[in-house]
């Protein structure tokens, strides 16, 4: 799976690479997204220079997403779904990947009237 990561705080332009990561698959009450679309809001930005408290690293920013369940409990596979915050970005890898995983709880399904893009900037 390909995500942008960083592995220290900085400048976007120096520290955010594009890189190859394993695939994992969800744990008791996850799910696994395919990110359609993913935004980038002030708090992804200040994440990377460093000024959100609590973030963990290596990281995977990215908190507002639109996508489609690939695996996750019976009934949400297939579901088009929306999320943003929490730890997502912080301490838990975000949204600027393939695929992001998340608290079953942690996403939404996408109103229809919107496209995946028009939800990730919701």
């Amino acid at each position: 799976m390909q995500a942008l990561r960083f592995h220290e705080f900085g400048p976007i332009s120096e520290k955010l690479k594009l890189e190859e990561l394993p695939d994992v698959a969800p744990g008791k009450d996850e799910i696994k997204v395919r990110v359609c679309a993913a935004s980038i809001n002030p708090s992804d930005v200040k994440n990377l220079q460093g000024r959100m408290e609590d973030t963990t690293l290596p990281r995977t920013p990215g908190r507002d997403f639109a996508g489609i369940v690939v695996e996750g409990p019976p009934g949400l596979k297939g579901r088009e779904v929306w999320g943003t915050g929490g730890d997502i970005g912080y301490v838990r890898d975000g949204s600027h990947a393939e695929y992001i995983i998340i608290p079953a709880t942690a996403a939404a399904e996408k109103p229809t009237n919107l496209s995946f893009e028009e939800a990730a900037l919701e």
